[in-house]
């Protein structure tokens, strides 16, 4: 079995890995407007159509590319900031928690709020579209228990609170479950490697799902770490394979395993799973993967469209865009389902008109949200790490930042 132990997470000494990705940029922003194509499909009452209608593959890019930057940024900083020592778990964690959270918490209290307004909306259109059809708790919800699941970030792991808000948050705890248990991760990879880390992890997602099937089908989406754990460990292995050595081994892992998916979401879905992690890995290919004619012009075409001024607004506005998107979609689509009109034109048409009202509103406000809160929560999450190294470590060489979070 010592293929599999062949990738370990520590740079040659002559390696050097870039600070920042660009590419990446542009991903997140292409995952997030998928997700917006998705819903706008839904609450336009247009029937499911492919590609349009896969927004939950949008958010397994998202997975992908999360698994990737964190390793990615674990390996710029291992010799600043050595995973052994849990003070450098304290700095992770910390940054994580203030790239998500401002922006979460402010959007969370704005759905709750309005989620009367929000609910009443869905009705109108679960009345004329079945697939809108939800539960009201989702919208109605103001309990203590509902918001405090939802401000520590708990709610991914109780199927009873993962989607309970009308924000598509399920994601966000999820994804604060896998920044928790990266270190662990991260420290089993050293250990074993990376590939057998990942192997391991994810059989055992695989035997607690069998003890405990009626935990994990009462998740109405995938909110549960060891539901998708596979997807961020596939982005790990692509980041540390492509500095390390050849990708050849993780990327035939990670092609068995989204075949294995087929059981659990049937084949076409799995097949474009399939298709959406090959091409994660050649775009990031080290050279070592095998040769496809003209996959070389296709992933420089797809680098310099990712990389673009357009990508880089994109990728700054995504995460603002997935918040805020159904706050804004649910209104356009609801008050135009009461007029007769709009009712009576054509699926595309109503999905079109959709799109082009609610789309400049989503993205203006996600800039606004982006400038005046994401940044600065970024910006108090590094003042927040200074000063508990200053507090913590005096003696210790202090790790620069290099800005992001």
């Amino acid at each position: 079995m010592t293929w599999i132990k062949q990738l370990n997470p520590t740079i040659p000494a002559d390696a050097q890995v870039a600070r920042h990705v660009p590419v990446l940029d542009g991903l997140r922003g292409i995952a997030s407007f998928w997700v917006l194509l998705a819903h706008v499909q839904m609450l336009s009452g247009l029937r499911y159509t492919p590609v349009l209608s896969w927004g939950g593959l949008a958010v397994d890019l998202f997975m992908l590319i999360s698994g990737f930057l964190m390793t990615h940024q674990y390996m710029l900083r291992r010799d600043r900031e050595p995973w052994e020592a849990r003070s450098s778990w304290s700095r992770f964690w910390l940054r994580r928690f203030f790239r998500i959270a401002p922006l979460y918490y402010v959007m969370l209290f704005v759905s709750l709020a309005a989620g009367a307004y929000l609910w009443n909306m869905r009705e109108i259109l679960g009345a004329l579209y079945e697939p809108a059809v939800t539960l009201p708790e989702r919208y109605l919800d103001m309990g203590f228990g509902n918001v405090f699941m939802h401000l520590s970030f708990l709610f991914g792991m109780v199927p009873h609170y993962a989607f309970r808000t009308p924000l598509p948050d399920w994601s966000i705890g999820l994804e604060m479950q896998f920044y928790f248990v990266f270190p662990f991760l991260i420290l089993l990879c050293q250990r074993i490697g990376i590939v057998a880390a990942g192997l391991l992890s994810i059989g055992a997602c695989l035997a607690l799902r069998a003890l405990i099937p009626g935990y994990f089908e009462g998740f109405a989406m995938p909110a549960f770490l060891p539901i998708k754990l596979y997807m961020f460990f596939i982005g790990m292995w692509a980041a540390s394979a492509r500095v390390t050595g050849s990708m050849r081994t993780p990327f035939v892992v990670a092609v068995l395993i989204c075949f294995g998916t087929y059981l659990g979401t049937g084949l076409t879905e799995a097949l474009a799973r399939l298709l959406m992690v090959v091409g994660f890995f050649y775009l990031f290919d080290n050279g070592s993967l095998w040769r496809i004619p003209g996959v070389d012009k296709v992933r420089a075409a797809v680098v310099r469209v990712c990389s673009s001024r357009p990508a880089v607004f994109l990728g700054d506005t995504s995460y603002a865009v997935y918040l805020v998107h159904l706050l804004v979609l649910m209104p356009v689509a609801g008050n135009f389902a009461l007029r007769a009109g709009y009712r009576n034109l054509a699926e595309w048409e109503r999905f079109g008109l959709c799109f082009v009202i609610a789309t400049p509103i989503i993205y203006a406000l996600a800039w606004v949200l982006h400038l005046c809160i994401e940044r600065p929560g970024i910006s108090m999450g590094r003042s927040v790490v200074e000063g508990v190294s200053r507090a913590w470590l005096p003696r210790m060489r202090r790790a620069p930042t290099d800005g992001s979070v």
